[in-house]
């Protein structure tokens, strides 16, 4: 006998041991022959350290027998077979994409749904066929994932057909990972489209709103400022630090906003109406940014001695942010009479 045949004989050993030496083997042999036996063994074997060798075997043989078997497995009634399965097919990389096509136009969703699984991580690029086929694909979850993997890989060159899919009646899931995808991609223009879809943010649902605004936190233009700092007075008091969030990472990105009256006292609200520490502590320092007009600089010297720990610090650190000439003495001061050890480093100068 062969080699590979006495490898494969040895695949039926009542001795566990044996049976896993015989996969490496097979393995290691790195010949299609030894697939069809390995893929059998699956099918009976009880052990779960031999199936685990069995797979890394077939990630060792460079054929696309292999590739074919392991494609087969994704059918498995049993999970972990069927993610092994989707771990080999990761492994041959680039060489699986022609069957994954292959099973994305013939298999049923389930498999659909695992062909996109497997490409999780990989470049879109490699497979745009199977992922313009998914974006149109008649099963829910089967889009869902494909843009999901998309925007988690910041694909652009699908960022129009995801921006399409945003429709105001889509399914809510579908909707969400849409927004979310395009704040992976992050083109400024989609906020086009995402305002097409949601005119009116106070209208939204709440798991909508918070997409939305993580959207506007990536891609929004200073003309959405104004509308989400007004959020504040009129949403739930559980949104607020994604509103303050949005507000904070806008302001970063357009420097040049100015804060009218009305949004100063919508921030101040925040700080004052009892609301979380942290929430609180997120609305003083947002405050900072304007910490150089008079009246927002006499708010935050008076945080200083807010009952609130957060609010002390956030306000310490929103002083000490203007650099303006005398804020050392403002911190110094309230130092004399401070007790908490965090908040005295935050007044350290």
């Amino acid at each position: 006998m062969s080699s590979l045949e006495e490898y494969i004989e040895k695949l039926g050993h009542p001795d566990e041991t044996e049976r896993i030496y015989a996969a490496e083997d097979i393995g290691y042999l790195n010949v299609a022959d030894g697939v069809p036996a390995l893929l059998a063994r699956l099918g009976k074997e009880s052990s779960r350290a031999v199936c685990d060798v069995i797979f890394q075997a077939l990630i060792r043989i460079d054929s696309d027998s292999a590739i074919e078997g392991s494609i087969g497995l994704l059918r498995s009634d049993d999970p972990q077979i069927r993610n092994q399965a989707v771990d080999v097919l990761r492994q041959k990389g680039k060489r699986s994409i022609p069957f994954l096509t292959l099973a994305m136009r013939d298999g049923d969703k389930n498999l659909r749904k695992l062909v996109l699984d497997i490409l999780a991580g990989g470049q879109a690029s490699n497979a745009q066929d199977i992922y313009a086929a998914a974006l149109e694909d008649n099963d829910l979850n089967v889009v869902i994932t494909a843009v999901e993997n998309l925007g988690k890989l910041r694909s652009a060159e699908f960022r129009n057909q995801i921006e399409n899919l945003l429709q105001s009646n889509s399914h809510p899931m579908l909707v969400a990972a849409c927004m979310e995808a395009l704040v992976g991609i992050g083109d400024e223009t989609s906020m086009l489209a995402i305002r097409r879809c949601f005119p009116d943010l106070s209208a939204l649902p709440d798991f909508l709103l918070a997409s939305c605004l993580k959207a506007i936190a990536v891609v929004g233009s200073a003309t959405e400022f104004s509308e989400v700092a007004k959020l504040l007075l009129v949403r739930g008091p559980h949104l607020r630090p994604a509103i303050l969030s949005a507000l904070t990472a806008m302001r970063l990105r357009c420097q040049s906003l100015d804060a009218d009256e009305s949004f100063l006292v919508e921030v101040i609200a925040v700080i004052e109406d009892g609301d979380p520490p942290l929430c609180r502590y997120q609305a003083v320092r947002l405050l900072g940014f304007w910490a150089l007009r008079d009246d927002v600089d006499k708010f935050l010297v008076a945080c200083l001695s807010h009952p609130e720990r957060l609010v002390r610090i956030g306000a310490a650190e929103s002083l000490r942010m203007t650099g303006r000439s005398g804020f050392e003495l403002d911190l110094s001061t309230r130092a004399l009479t401070e007790t908490d050890d965090e908040v005295l480093e935050a007044l350290k100068c």
